[in-house]
C-alpha cells in the first residue's frame, strides 16, 4: 500500500469481528456479519492488527 490508500475489511463470517491496531492507530469497532469497515492510512509504517474477539486472528499492513 501507499500513503493515502484505503483498506477495507469485509466480514464474510457469521460472527462479529474487529480490526484493531496493536499500536492504537485504528479500531473498526464491531463489524457484524455481512458488513465492512474502511480506513485510510496516511503514515508510512507497518501496522499490526488483531480481532479483539479472536486474538489468534492477526494481520499486518505495510504502507510505503
Amino acid at each position: 500500500m501507499r500513503v493515502g490508500d484505503s483498506v477495507v475489511w469485509v466480514n464474510k463470517d457469521l460472527i462479529p469481528h474487529t480490526a484493531t491496531s496493536k499500536a492504537a492507530k485504528f479500531d473498526s469497532g464491531v463489524v457484524v456479519a455481512g458488513n465492512s469497515w474502511k480506513t485510510t492510512l496516511a503514515t508510512r509504517g507497518t501496522y499490526g492488527y488483531v480481532c479483539s474477539f479472536h486474538p489468534t486472528m492477526t494481520g499486518t499492513i505495510t504502507v510505503r
